[in-house]
């Protein structure tokens, strides 16, 4: 399980603002999951375009949580096969913050819901949960919210990082 730093985060912007030294775009707080603490969730300003997910027949069954994209990113980078878009949200850097991930399915449903218009309407982005050796997770912003889509698809991603939020905050 994941330990997260208790510290309290003086300064939250309102959803959908940059925060200034937190490397990307509020979106709220993501609710307690799988016995983790709630956190509040940075979207990158960027996003990677063209991106697939990953080896098609290629079972990577450490990253099927729902909820924890953060685990699903570093049991794709240290599986061994290809995951371009994990490989890009876990290299993204942004305000001297170097700890982002690609979100889980319920992470990037959240997103959608606080933070809509950054995204494309006309594209599939990627999750970090895996679905089956062939497929993944995708959320699509105009149509079926979301899809376990071919792996080899080629779709976009953004990267997440979260915030431990204090029980003093």
């Amino acid at each position: 399980m994941i330990q997260f730093a208790q510290h309290p985060v003086a300064g939250t912007p309102r959803v959908g603002e940059y925060w200034p030294g937190q490397g990307g775009i509020y979106g709220g707080i993501m609710p307690d999951y799988d016995g983790h603490a709630p956190y509040h969730l940075v979207m990158s300003t960027d996003e990677a375009v063209g991106v697939t997910w990953g080896s098609y027949f290629s079972a990577d069954s450490a990253a099927r949580s729902d909820a924890d994209g953060q685990a699903n990113t570093a049991a794709l980078k240290q599986c061994g096969h290809a995951h371009p878009a994990a490989h890009w949200a876990a290299h993204y850097q942004k305000d001297r913050r170097y700890d982002f991930h690609l979100p889980a399915r319920r992470e990037l449903d959240m997103l959608a819901q606080t933070l809509p218009d950054h995204f494309s309407r006309s594209a599939w982005y990627w999750s970090s949960t895996e679905h089956a050796d062939h497929e993944a997770w995708g959320r699509n912003f105009s149509g079926t919210p979301f899809e376990h889509l071919f792996k080899q698809f080629t779709g976009r991603a953004r990267a997440v990082r979260r915030l431990f939020v204090s029980k003093s905050a």
